[in-house]
């Protein structure tokens, strides 16, 4: 019997493991919305506006390592998307984008909600393509899915016209490949040569985010006590990395060329494990590296390696596979002994390290207003072990970072693109990958939450358990503090133009609630823990308000 473009896209999403559809429908999405009228195995997630779609469809696929499926509404909700899309270009996460386009039948007379969605969708897409045929389109969309997730990750989309989802033909749908991703680079003797060619103690790692994307945490860890070698991780890293609890955790990089290269100073080999090497903001004169340091470098995207800053040797491959077959090749040519001790040397001086900074932070609980630093420590403190904290805290996220003690991949989640209004959908999805089971605290600015507060509606709307923690200093924090920085007009005036959010100040408790969240306004470190167990025991979605000074 003739089928139709809309079978073959239920086809394919079900055999690609997809069960839940992001988006925000409009008319031209009418047809994929009629056909899932009919299906009880695809669910669809509403947002009520296409960049809260953007971010849950982002956390769900950092969580399942899988592509997302996202639908979104013609140019219009495609140009609401773009500035989440951007983040998912800088996180690599691999997501399926469609939007719908006019039909075909009347397109030359350029129709209500039609347009270039391709050219609006190139920039923040590894390809884009409008599907013009039923013939092509399970071809299509097999590829978006292959792609998505082939290194380096990352959106891919397709313009989907309502005519095309409507036409009938023969019963076509290509079926899904078997794609193994797992080469291992060349040159691992060379590779154990550079890394070993000093004494422990002289070479640094830098893990970036392809070392738990692809699932090789644990033998970047492994690697590390081999070789008693430091582990800092790249500069706004978007997941968890290295549990931050180990001995050889030396913290992540500072977002400046200057502060890269006084950490790393030390150091005769730089071990760079991941993609981008030193992501820099704000500029500062000068390379990331010192004069004489060697820069290894392993990543799964050649066109990584060696892009900005000189290699002594680039290696490329997957990850995970390449961190365990070096891992022998390093053994046999360290010193051991001496190995060891720098582990222990370095499992005393964490331990030093993680009690002083909790001290400061207990140290700073009777401030009132509230410190930023108590805040994020009574946050954390609160949570249960195998938490997942979501972090768009900007100011106050290194607080959040640094006291979230995580043991398991998967537990913590960050924006590296820098574009506002991520977090909150972000923690949904996360929270709907996980099944409701996880307990998800969501850790965001004042200024952030503004971008994306419809995810609190969505959040009631599918009664996803996440806790929302709005660290509120009425302002822009950093803006303020990189304003000072430039010792320009703005401090000889001491006047901060379009930097503050406090005339009028925003009701986040009153927001929460007029969305269908519990919320609760909570004034002093101390009660900050109570409210947050409370919040999570009730099962339900809950906003809490914490209002706090500015340093």
């Amino acid at each position: 019997m003739p089928r139709t473009g809309r079978d073959v896209l239920l086809d394919v999403l079900r055999s690609e493991g997809v069960r839940n559809v992001f988006g925000n429908p409009g008319s031209t999405e009418l047809p994929l919305m009629d056909a899932l009228a009919a299906t009880d195995d695809v669910d669809y997630v509403l947002a009520l506006q296409e960049a809260t779609a953007v971010g849950m469809a982002d956390g769900y696929a950092q969580v399942t390592g899988r592509p997302a499926f996202l639908n979104l509404h013609t140019s219009a909700g495609l140009g609401n998307a773009v500035g989440n899309l951007t983040n998912a270009v800088a996180n690599r996460t691999p997501l399926v984008v469609t939007a719908g386009q006019q039909h075909y039948g009347h397109i030359e007379a350029d129709p209500l909600l039609s347009g270039d969605l391709v050219g609006l969708a190139r920039p923040v897409s590894k390809w884009a393509h409008e599907v013009r045929t039923l013939r092509e389109l399970g071809t299509y969309l097999r590829r978006a899915f292959r792609d998505a997730v082939s290194d380096p990750a990352g959106p891919v989309f397709l313009s989907l016209p309502m005519s095309t989802l409507d036409e009938e033909g023969p019963p076509d749908t290509p079926p899904r490949g078997d794609v193994r991703r797992a080469a291992t680079a060349d040159g691992l003797h060379d590779l154990a040569d550079a890394l070993t060619a000093g004494p422990p103690g002289s070479v640094a790692v830098v893990a970036g985010d392809e070392v738990a994307q692809s699932q090789g945490i644990a033998d970047l860890v492994a690697l590390a006590e081999a070789l008693g070698a430091p582990v800092f991780t790249s500069p706004l890293h978007s997941t968890g990395v290295v549990p931050p609890g180990h001995p050889l955790f030396a913290g992540m990089l500072p977002p400046a060329a200057a502060g890269v290269r006084a950490a790393l100073a030390p150091y005769a080999t730089v071990f760079l494990v991941g993609g981008q090497a030193f992501m820099a903001y704000p500029f500062t004169d000068g390379p990331p590296l010192a004069e004489g340091t060697t820069l290894v470098h392993l990543s799964p995207d050649p066109a990584m390696v060696g892009r900005a800053h000189p290699v002594r040797l680039g290696a490329v491959g997957h990850v995970a596979a390449t961190l365990r077959a070096l891992l022998p090749l390093v053994a046999e040519r360290v010193d051991a002994a001496a190995a060891a001790d720098a582990l222990a040397a370095a499992t005393a001086r964490r331990a030093t390290e993680i009690e002083h900074f909790e001290q400061l932070a207990i140290d700073r609980y009777p401030a009132r207003p509230m410190d930023a630093m108590a805040a994020a420590h009574a946050l954390v403190r609160a949570l249960p072990d195998g938490s997942v904290v979501v972090d768009e805290g900007i100011t106050s996220g290194f607080y959040l970072r640094a006291f979230h003690h995580w043991t398991e991949p998967g537990r913590y989640f960050f924006c590296k693109g820098g574009g506002l209004g991520w977090g909150m959908p972000a923690a949904l999805g996360v929270s709907l990958a996980y099944e409701r089971e996880v307990p998800v605290l969501c850790g965001v600015g004042d200024g952030s939450a503004m971008y994306s507060p419809q995810a609190l509606w969505t959040a009631a709307h599918e009664g996803l358990p996440v806790v929302f923690t709005v660290l509120n200093n009425r302002q822009y924090l950093i803006l303020k503090n990189y304003l000072r920085g430039m010792k320009g007009d703005t401090v000889r005036t001491g006047r901060f133009v379009a930097m503050d959010i406090d005339e009028p100040p925003v009701d986040y408790v009153g927001l929460a609630r007029s969305m269908g969240v519990d919320a609760t306004l909570v004034e002093s470190a101390h009660d900050v823990g109570d409210a947050v167990r409370d919040a999570l025991a009730s099962g339900r979605p809950h906003l809490l308000e914490l209002p706090i000074a500015a340093p």
